[in-house]
């Protein structure tokens, strides 16, 4: 069974109520597990990026206005005002010109994104994109290792020993800017999924047990509805035993019990005689 994401899910993990989550958790069980994010573990590592990138699911749209990347090739921003037309959207914040381009391509319509950039402040397109980055990424890899397992990782020259969460983190923003938020909301989401999860388990197990006790006393009560009936036909001659015994019984002799009127008639006239 696939674990379902909610909006109360969302919630108990950002600490608050938006008015996103309930687009965002809808999406999310449309789109995630096409990408094969789905486990408890897989969603708790999703979840707390998206968590952190988004101000507790408040905003899909950077809060800057992105002119800090204006000019950067890097991003291919290479034309007057890309800084600001291309500034971070969507879960991830997808960023720059290249980027916008490459999302309308995988979308099967080159220029989507570079003429409507605000599209990816939709939910639907927020989410897809989202899995478009850690399918890309191969986050899943490192999101299935076990949370005590160390992960090599280049930055900056530097070959750092990082954790899972850690390792998504650095990928996901280029540093560890918000690590220890990033690391407590992946607590926090992989508490409450493994909480759900087991709360799903358990419930067509209860309901079997349930159906299989109501059979059971329905059963029951045929049973002795059945015995019951047996007991009353035990108790009552039958009908055909009823007929029979009448059609055995002895009829009285018509013959015997009424005499001819010729025969009175004689007798009486001899006693007349008599006297």
């Amino acid at each position: 069974m696939t674990l379902a994401i909610t909006a109360e899910h969302l919630a108990q993990i950002a600490g608050r109520k938006t008015a996103l989550m309930p687009a965002l958790a809808e999406w999310m069980n449309q789109l995630c597990p096409q990408y094969q994010i789905d486990s408890p573990q897989e969603y708790a590592h999703f979840l707390a990026q998206a968590c952190h990138e988004t101000d507790h699911f408040k905003t899909l749209r950077e809060y800057a206005s992105g002119s800090a990347y204006e000019g950067r090739a890097d991003l291919g921003n290479t034309q007057a005002g890309d800084g600001v037309r291309f500034r971070g959207r969507g879960i991830f914040q997808t960023t720059g010109r290249a980027n916008y381009l490459q999302l309308g391509i995988k979308k099967g319509s080159r220029d989507l994104f570079i003429n409507k950039p605000e599209l990816l402040e939709e939910p639907e397109m927020a989410v897809w994109s989202a899995c478009e980055y850690w399918l890309t990424r191969n986050l899943n890899d490192a999101a299935n290792h076990p949370d005590s397992d160390r992960l090599k990782k280049k930055y900056k020259g530097a070959v750092l020993d990082l954790s899972p969460v850690e390792f998504i983190s650095y990928t996901v923003n280029g540093g560890n800017r918000g690590l220890e938020d990033r690391k407590a909301f992946y607590a926090k989401a992989l508490g409450i999924l493994s909480e759900a999860e087991a709360g799903s388990r358990e419930m067509p197990a209860m309901a079997g047990l349930a159906a299989a006790s109501k059979s059971k006393k329905a059963k029951g009560n045929t049973a002795k509805s059945e015995k019951t009936e047996k007991a009353e036909k035990a108790s009552k001659p039958k009908k055909t035993e009823a007929k029979a015994a009448a059609k055995a019984a002895p009829k009285p002799d018509s013959n015997k019990a009424k005499k001819p009127k010729a025969a009175v008639r004689t007798v009486k006239a001899k006693a007349k005689a008599k006297n």
